[in-house]
């Protein structure tokens, strides 16, 4: 940490009813407000600078109170901000960029060549692009080179040091011999140099190369700029595309590979959470089971490569020697295969003022726990109930917000996830473990012999010589039929269910035990939780992917199989207390990231929504009026669905009018035993008069609710949710240090 922020802990006396002195008791200074649950500050208003300067300009003259998404990696400004008096920061490691490749091929659908289908070409440009240039002279030293694995700050280059330097040491930077073996695969494409650039049937070949113009300043344009003059010296021509953020990720979750709208793409991301074990990452980066936009799902790796990034993704492995050897095969695998190279880990800021004070993250800067603690605070530096927090990033609302499949945009993510949803467990971004949020404790039963350890006490963790899911979970879902399919059908042969290779033996058994108010939760629309909201999402996740389905989109396959291949079935227990049980053949190494909650969640992002929102999407979609997945969207020609604003909100209105007049079930032969008629009307007059009030559909049971949308001028408005019954003071541990 560059600067250290001291954070005076409030003391809650034994009713938990916190009370801040602000000022003596006058008509001109009424009592201080008493405020026991919910967040400490009123309003958080969000609103677009798309200028990281002219953000830290307002920080410096008090007009802004804190920059939230997008760590400031200019080193002119970082000196501003470390300097000034009045504002504070925190360093974040979580964010890196990549030179990211299109990989499909050999020819577009216009039959021109894409050298980067070759995979011999894309590990060239290891040795090609000058890492430590784009660091020292376009990021002015705030990052560091990484070639295998991002996240230089944690835990695996720990673990594998002397492996991260061999690699370092055989890719250091060579541009001869990257020319050396361009040139002959170039040939052996059968394309041609001609003067100094290559053709392909007599035309010359073009590189469609986008940079990113808002990621990362001063990194970009200005390392785009400095790649394309290298892909040029290698002999190629170079169609240059500078796109802002939210017009260049439409080539990667939009486009057809094979369309051939472009070649290269100057890709950078962010960890939401400390990455305590990246061996997943090779299967989720570099193939298609994961990731659901159209880029991965042209990647076709290696046979072998493939068998040992899904080992490490499954965790298939009885020690750490053997993690070692695995992670060690699927390290340099990754360098030949290089669908993307690795840049430059970056190192960023993340500013507020003094009178302020948050919860930051080692990974995302902002990120999980920032709703539960964001507070100003008195001269004393004791918390103060109250006010107004006025928030800057470089983006707001440039995609749609849908829980299932909407905008997958850093900035708006920190918004709708960070600060508008609540999960089952809260990540703790000072380590990268978790914390029971809205589920009370639980017991993790793993085989034995297997390496995962327990770090906290709120669960328990216990070995077993054998799992096996029991007959009556559920393990896979009927489309037609609308039901689940149990353990037992898919084992018995003389049921329509069977299959002979499936294996309900798992290597993780996970209990959740909810807590007894569970029921009682409130959500912003006037509605409480239901098991109802956990089955539902439970349903959607098989149901996408299900060809017979109304809802099936074909981008959730991969993902799903990727899934299915570890899933061994979910129980419910017992409905009252909740209590889940959850069979796996997937594991974390650490106890606390095995526990599977299934508290309501959809999506790659895990947006939390309740059954009756997703219900008139599930509507919309199943005519095609509305769609939730940006690439279905793309195929159909239909609307992108946004329950927050634009066109999407009548059709949406008109979908609740629908489901109101039939107090409709959806899935009714699953659903149907968990909601009653008037459970649905209940739930479906409470949505209306919140879209009433709000003008939109978004509601989760968060601190904060979307009170406005202001999708032109870029600003977003959240409000304190005045029945939020998590204690003011709950999360204020994660501002100490650990």
């Amino acid at each position: 940490m560059l600067k250290k922020v001291i954070v005076a802990l409030v003391v809650v006396v034994a009713v938990a009813v916190v009370v801040v002195l602000v000022r003596g008791d006058t008509p001109e200074h009424p009592p201080p407000e008493v405020r026991a649950t919910g967040p400490w500050v009123d309003r958080i208003l969000i609103s677009r600078e798309e200028d990281s300067a002219m953000g830290v300009a307002k920080l410096q003259a008090g007009d802004t109170d804190i920059w939230f998404m997008g760590a400031i990696t200019d080193p002119q400004l970082f000196s501003i901000i470390d300097e000034h008096p009045d504002i504070n920061y925190e360093y974040s490691y979580g964010s890196f960029t990549e030179l990211t490749f299109n990989v499909a091929g050999p020819h577009f659908n216009d039959g021109t060549l894409n050298p980067f289908h070759d995979a011999e070409i894309r590990e060239a440009f290891n040795w090609l692009v000058h890492r430590g240039k784009l660091i020292g002279q376009f990021l002015g030293g705030m990052g560091e080179p990484i070639y295998a694995l991002a996240g230089r700050a944690f835990p695996e280059y720990e673990r594998y040091p002397d492996l991260f330097e061999a690699i370092e040491d055989h890719y250091e930077y060579d541009p001869d011999r990257a020319k050396e073996i361009i040139d002959e695969r170039m040939l052996v494409l059968g394309a041609e140099l001609v003067g100094e650039t290559w053709h392909y049937d007599g035309d010359e070949i073009e590189i469609k190369f986008v940079i990113v113009t808002d990621w990362f300043p001063p990194l970009y344009p200005a390392g785009g700029e400095y790649i394309a003059d290298v892909m040029e010296w290698a002999g190629f021509s170079v169609e240059r595309k500078l796109l802002p953020e939210s017009a260049a990720v439409r080539y990667l979750v939009l486009d057809d590979p094979l369309a051939g709208t472009y070649n290269a793409f100057t890709g950078g991301w962010t960890f939401a959470a400390i990455p305590r074990d990246e061996g997943q990452r090779f299967y989720a980066s570099d193939t298609r089971f994961v990731r659901p936009w159209p880029r991965w799902k042209s990647l076709d790796p290696p046979e072998e490569y493939l068998e040992v990034a899904k080992r490490l993704y499954d965790r298939d492995y009885e020690s750490m020697a053997e993690r070692e050897e695995l992670f060690e095969e699927a390290a340099w695998m990754r360098m030949k295969f290089s669908p993307q190279i690795l840049l430059a880990d970056i190192g960023g800021a993340n500013p507020w003022r003094t009178n302020l004070n948050v919860r930051t993250d080692l990974s995302m800067g902002f990120g999980w726990g920032v709703a539960q603690t964001i507070h100003f605070y008195d001269e004393d530096g004791d918390p103060t109930i109250g006010g107004t927090v006025r928030g800057e990033q470089s983006s707001v609302l440039s995609d749609p917000w849908n829980p299932v499949d909407g905008s997958g945009l850093a900035a708006d993510l920190n918004i709708f996830r960070h600060m508008l949803q609540e999960s089952g467990l809260m990540p703790d971004g000072r380590d990268g473990l978790s914390h029971p949020w809205r589920i009370e404790s639980a017991g993790l039963i793993v085989k034995e012999g297997l390496p995962v350890q327990k770090t906290h006490d709120w669960l328990t963790l216990d070995v077993a010589e054998e799992i096996q899911a029991p007959a009556d979970a559920w393990v896979d879902w009927d489309a037609v039929e609308q039901r689940f399919i149990t353990v037992g059908e898919k084992t018995d042969p003389g049921s329509p269910y069977y299959e002979e290779d499936f294996d309900p033996s798992a290597d993780v058994k996970s209990v959740v035990y909810y807590p007894d108010d569970f029921y009682s939760i409130p959500m912003h629309d006037g509605n409480t939780l239901s098991l109802a909201d956990i089955i539902m999402s439970m349903i959607v996740r098989f149901d996408r992917a299900k060809t017979d389905s109304d809802i099936y989109d074909e981008g959730e396959v991969s993902r799903f199989e990727g899934f299915m291949a570890s899933f061994r079935g979910v129980k419910i227990v017992s409905e009252d207390p909740l209590i889940i049980e959850s069979y796996t053949k997937q594991r974390n190494l650490d106890a606390e990231l095995n526990v599977t909650t299934w508290f309501p969640a959809y999506g790659y992002y895990n947006q939390f929504a309740p059954w009756h929102v997703i219900t008139i999407g599930k509507m919309a979609e199943t005519d095609n009026a509305l769609v939730w997945s940006t690439g279905k969207a793309s195929e159909l020609e239909v609307e992108w669905m946004d329950y927050t604003k634009g066109p999407s909100l009548p059709i949406l209105r008109d979908y609740l009018d629908e489901a109101t007049a039939n107090n409709y079930i959806p899935y009714e032969p699953t659903l149907g035993n968990y909601i009653t008629a008037a459970e649905a009307a209940e739930r479906y007059a409470n949505l209306k008069a919140w879209d009433e009030e709000v003008g939109h559909f978004w509601t989760t049971t968060a601190p904060f609710y979307l009170h406005s949308v202001q999708a032109v001028a870029g600003i977003v408005e959240l409000r304190r949710f005045e029945d939020h019954p998590d204690p003011i003071d709950r999360w204020m541990f994660l501002l100490e240090d650990l």
